[in-house]
């Protein structure tokens, strides 16, 4: 199946990881993504916790926001290198970037810069807290602009009731990275349609609003309880909260609406059909004013067997529920490799799993590509792009504008 983005030509002159993966996003739905980096200063990813720029020896992290892209090395600092990038950027429909203002009018990649080449390019720029207000020239990383400021952190300490801002759960920059990829496309269509080339913000913190909105939004309401702090039992129902297992682990019952087939169902499946007649727990109303008995009840039998037996016995029942699952379980989950959220085994070097974006089409998640080496592909965009012939190359790589 061809990609949803073939035609579309992507500049990813990005560093780290949020813009990188709105990159690599945009890369596995078809666009050909050339991610640029500086000859003398790598992107800092590549080389994340002992990666090399050795054939293959960047960083897990990097190989994971960069599969599916070409690589070319260019030194934008100097003139012949932002000639080159010109030329780049005369071929191309997107143009993304992580630099702040500064840096972008310096080296003369700023948004007037290249509509001037290109009228019809679209500019993306990816910011830790958004273009506007008086921190628009401070950079940001997820664990300080998602996860801390944009009240994520907090919610969590709310949640599991510790006095602490607990480590960041999850990885800020790939969530924000799909919704960036997302507001690019939607300025394709727009230029498509209208042949307008708008402008594209996002950032990790408005990532996080959205993310945590219901919590803002009832931050707001008088006499509101923290949003998401229902796991804990002195404020939820039966229907939405953890039940430990026998081997000291949990599962997530969430019954939302507690309709009564449903009910009866689960009953059933845990071999207790008692509960359907109990009058206590015959209807939904007597279930929600009888909840913390009816949780004292399944808190007994759900420590009566492992998880994994759990596991088979309630997987056909009508309602919701999900094993509270480590990381490394989404390795051998049957659903995420059915679906191909998670790919292994993989024959890439350093890479024992591949993550894929969660959008597929035509239920196909694609084959995918592995993230390039560094400048691995520098020639063959030169010459095929900006009509580079081999003497120039040869050239620009002695004078290290190129690697």
């Amino acid at each position: 199946m061809s990609g949803m983005l073939d035609g579309f030509r992507v500049l990813d002159l990005t560093m780290w990881a949020f813009c990188p993966s709105a990159a690599r996003v945009l890369a596995e739905w078809g666009a050909d993504v050339i991610h640029i980096e500086n000859p003398n200063s790598p992107d800092p990813m590549r080389l994340f916790a002992g990666g090399t720029l050795e054939p293959g020896g960047a960083a897990w992290m990097f190989k994971h926001y960069n599969r599916g892209k070409r690589s070319i090395a260019l030194n934008l600092a100097s003139d012949e290198g932002r000639e080159a990038l010109y030329a780049l950027v005369k071929e191309s429909d997107v143009f993304i970037t992580s630099f702040l203002p500064r840096t972008r009018k310096k080296l003369g990649f700023d948004v007037d810069d290249l509509k001037k080449i290109n009228p019809k390019l679209i500019y993306a720029k990816g910011t830790g807290a958004g273009p506007l207000g008086p921190e628009n020239m401070r950079g940001g990383y997820d664990a300080a602009s998602w996860w801390s400021r944009g009240s994520l952190s907090n919610a969590a300490m709310q949640v599991t009731n510790t006095v602490n801002p607990p480590g960041m759960v999850g990885h800020g920059d790939g969530m924000s990275g799909l919704v960036f990829a997302g507001g690019i496309c939607a300025a394709l269509l727009k230029r498509e349609r209208s042949g307008e080339a708008p402008v594209v913000d996002s950032s990790l913190m408005g990532t996080a609003a959205w993310f945590n909105a219901p919590a803002i939004i009832s931050s707001a309401l008088p006499g509101a309880s923290p949003f998401g702090a229902f796991i804990d039992r002195n404020l939820s129902q039966w229907s939405g909260t953890n039940y430990k297992t026998g081997d000291s682990r949990f599962i997530y019952m969430s019954f939302l609406g507690d309709h009564q087939d449903e009910f009866e169902d689960l009953a059933r499946l845990l071999d207790h059909e008692e509960l359907i007649t109990d009058p206590r727990f015959d209807s939904t109303a007597n279930r929600m004013a009888n909840s913390p008995a009816l949780m004292a009840i399944l808190d007994d039998v759900f420590a009566t067997k492992t998880l994994a037996e759990w596991k088979v016995i309630l997987l056909p029942s009508k309602g919701v529920w999900a094993p509270v699952q480590t990381a490394a379980e989404m390795y051998d989950d049957p659903q995420a490799q059915a679906n191909r959220m998670v790919r292994v085994p993989t024959d890439e070097p350093g890479t024992p799993a591949i993550v894929m974006p969660p959008v597929m089409f035509d239920e196909d998640a694609g084959p995918g590509n592995p993230a390039p080496d560094f400048g691995q592909h520098t020639d063959e965009i030169l010459r095929d792009l900006a009509g580079y012939d081999d003497a120039r190359i040869a050239e620009l790589r002695a004078s290290r504008v190129i690697a």
